[in-house]
């Protein structure tokens, strides 16, 4: 019994630093020194990455001063539950942009099955039973994005080889955490870089597209009925974009930003200890509990939304691709940023819904399912499908349309 809560533990803890390592390396994290230095070269302003369970900053990074933010945490898929970043920020003329999306998933070996048989499967991870470079992930998602793929483009060396101690760093780590005797979880990544084309209203833009790939072997994974040997990768997915001819003198600010991220260590001390309490509960709780510490994160199940949205929509663009392929270019180009706005409206609580008597569509949160306006502009959201405030409310008030980027 000693030895099985020991492999729990040091399962629980070697998962919390997975995803604060992985996002981390995704971003290029710097010592403090080194992104205060970055952050000195030009105007800068700190913002933040708040848990919405938490209600703290679990990560700070430095963007242009004159740039809009919007940023988050969400939790992975069913496949890999650990919480990941999603963030933008866009600079005034609403082209030059840099954003994260949320990591897309998979997993294979002898994973985790939930006690009921009879439960409908989650499609929120891909079916990929592999690991995958990241140059093929990148293909993957430029397919899923609808760019038009220009070219590979090297990560330096100099990157790569900081990239790669890392690695090996957190592979020492999950070792010590490891009781004796006992096989260590170890980790593997690669990162890939391309440039890609496409059009924002009818503005050509060109993008770097940064994907880092982490994929993690976990042979003492805890799972439902006992332990397996659970392979895991997560691919994580940058994208820094600007008027087309402008990105090389862009790249030392989309650096700077991506380079600038920083820990709160006071956040991941707070949800350390979260972690552990979920743990308890379930090794004292028996199986229905044991789904929660496998789930760490359990709590903010509903925000798995956006990664089912980013799933399906995956899935239907690989079956409109014959129809899309008929349609005229200029149609197909500024259709192709629609996937990756909507997974970060989505990701950033908002949702675009269009007033049917102007045509003019403005951005709501999606805690609320219908919103109402009336001619003096005022709105009022509400969850209660039967709900009208006409006659209640000053005004005529007219129910708004959802719709898609």
């Amino acid at each position: 019994m000693e030895n099985t809560m020991k492999r729990i533990s040091a399962n629980r803890f070697m998962r919390v630093a997975i995803v604060l390592a992985g996002f981390g390396i995704a971003c290029g994290q710097q010592p403090t020194s080194a992104s205060k230095a970055a952050s000195q070269s030009k105007a800068t302003r700190q913002v933040s990455l708040v848990d919405p369970v938490l209600q703290m900053e679990a990560f700070s990074l430095q963007i242009p001063a004159d740039w809009i933010f919007e940023g988050t945490m969400v939790p992975g898929p069913s496949c890999a539950p650990l919480q990941n970043g999603v963030y933008r920020a866009v600079s005034p003329d609403g082209i030059t942009q840099t954003k994260m999306l949320p990591g897309v998933s998979w997993s294979w070996g002898r994973t985790r099955q939930p006690y009921d048989t009879t439960a409908q499967k989650s499609n929120d991870c891909l079916e990929w039973a592999k690991e995958a470079p990241a140059a093929d992930f990148l293909k993957y998602m430029a397919g899923v994005l609808q760019v038009e793929y220009v070219r590979d483009e090297p990560v330096p060396a100099p990157e790569m080889a900081q990239f790669q101690e890392k690695m090996r760093n957190n592979n020492q780590s999950f070792a010590a955490r490891t009781p004796p005797g006992q096989p260590a979880l170890t980790s593997k990544g690669d990162r890939a870089n391309a440039i890609v084309r496409y059009k924002v209203n009818n503005i050509p833009v060109e993008e770097v597209l940064s994907a880092t790939v982490l994929c993690n072997d976990a042979p003492q994974a805890l799972i439902p009925r006992g332990f397996g040997h659970v392979h895991t990768c997560t691919g994580i997915v940058i994208r820094s974009r600007t008027r087309q001819g402008g990105l090389e003198a862009m790249r030392p600010v989309f650096d700077a930003v991506a380079k600038s991220i920083l820990l709160n260590q006071q956040w991941m001390q707070k949800w350390t200890a979260t972690v552990e309490e979920t743990g308890a509960r379930a090794r004292a709780g028996g199986r229905e509990d044991e789904a929660r510490l496998l789930r760490l994160n359990g709590q903010m199940t509903a925000a798995h939304d956006v990664q089912i949205a980013q799933q399906r929509d995956m899935q239907d663009v690989t079956r409109r691709g014959t129809d899309m392929a008929m349609k005229s270019a200029n149609e197909a180009m500024n259709a192709r940023s629609g996937i990756a706005h909507d997974w970060a409206d989505y990701a950033l609580d908002q949702q675009n819904r269009m007033d049917p008597n102007t045509g003019k569509i403005t951005k709501d949160s999606n805690a609320y399912s219908y919103t109402w306006v009336n001619e003096f502009g005022e709105r009022k959201q509400t969850n209660e499908i039967n709900y009208n405030p006409n006659g209640l409310l000053k005004g005529n008030w007219t129910l708004q349309m959802n719709v898609r980027n």
